[in-house]
C-alpha cells in the first residue's frame, strides 16, 4: 500500500501581537539581520549579474528584486504565525542562474510564466505527493552534478576576477579563508558577509566605485508584466526549475 503523508494543519489562532513581541529578543533579532545581511549579498548580486547578462533594464531588476524581497517576505511572515515554524520562502538561486541564459533567446514575460508553469506542478506534486517518489527516481548525484553546472561559471569567474582585480579579490579570498578556517571568528561574523565588506572596501580604496549620475538611493517602482506561455521556454525552464 502506497505511504499517505496528511497535509499539516494550521496551528489555530494565530498568535497576537503581544505573543509575537514577547517571544522576540536579541539574539533573534541578530540571527535575522546575519540571514538578511547574507540573502542581500550573494543571492542579489546573482540577479544582478543574470539580468544584466540577459540585457534586462534597471527598472527591470529593480521591480525583480522588489518582487523577490516583498512577496516573500509577506508569504514567510504568514506562513510562520499560522504554522508556528520558521518557514522561510526565498527564490532558488539555481532557478535565478538559469535566467541568464533563457533571456538570451526568449523574452522576460516568457520567462515569467515558466515561473509560474513551475509554481503550478510544484504545487500539484507536493499535494499528491509525486515529489517523493520523482525525487527517489531520479539519482542524487545526478541532481548534484545538474546544480554544480549551473554554478560552474561562477566559480570559473573567481579565478578572472584575479586577472581583473588582482587586490580586491585578493583581500575577499583571504577574508573568506580566514573566517572559514577559524570557527570561533566565523560565529561573530559569517565569512560570506566579511568578504563582502572587505570587498566594499576595498573597491573604495582602490577608487573603483564610480556610480553613474544621478541619485543612487530611490524606491522600488515595480513594473508588471503580463506573463507569456510558451512551449520553448516550458520545455527549457520548467522541469530544471522544478
Amino acid at each position: 500500500m502506497r505511504e499517505e503523508m496528511p497535509l499539516e494543519r494550521p496551528l489555530l489562532p494565530v498568535p497576537g501581537p503581544r505573543r509575537v513581541l514577547a517571544d522576540f529578543g536579541g539574539p533573534y533579532a541578530a540571527s535575522a539581520l546575519v540571514a538578511f545581511l547574507f540573502s542581500c549579498t550573494g543571492p542579489v548580486a546573482i540577479i544582478l549579474a543574470i539580468g544584466a547578462q540577459g540585457g534586462l533594464s534597471e527598472s527591470d531588476i529593480a521591480s525583480w528584486i522588489f518582487s523577490a524581497f516583498c512577496f516573500n517576505t509577506l508569504i514567510s511572515i504568514a506562513f510562520t504565525l499560522v504554522y508556528r515554524q520558521p518557514l522561510i520562502f526565498l527564490w532558488s538561486i539555481p532557478g535565478a542562474v538559469l535566467v541568464g541564459p533563457a533571456l538570451s533567446h526568449l523574452t522576460f514575460a516568457e520567462v515569467i510564466g515558466a515561473f509560474l508553469a513551475c509554481g503550478l506542478l510544484m504545487l500539484v506534486l507536493g499535494l499528491t505527493g509525486w515529489v517523493r517518489r520523482a525525487m527517489a527516481a531520479v539519482p542524487m548525484p545526478i541532481v548534484m552534478a545538474m546544480v554544480a553546472g549551473v554554478f560552474l561559471r561562477f566559480g570559473v569567474g573567481l579565478v578572472h576576477a584575479f586577472g581583473d582585480e588582482l587586490w580586491i579579490a585578493l583581500s575577499m579570498t583571504i577574508t573568506f579563508v580566514v573566517l572559514s578556517t577559524l570557527p570561533r571568528l566565523g560565529k561573530v561574523i559569517p565569512p560570506l558577509i566579511a568578504a563582502v565588506i572587505v570587498g566594499g572596501l576595498a573597491i573604495w580604496a582602490f577608487g573603483k566605485f564610480k556610480p553613474p549620475a544621478g541619485a543612487l538611493f530611490a524606491l522600488a517602482a515595480p513594473n508588471f508584466y503580463v506573463p507569456q506561455f510558451s512551449w520553448n521556454a516550458m520545455v527549457e525552464l520548467v522541469v530544471p526549475l522544478a
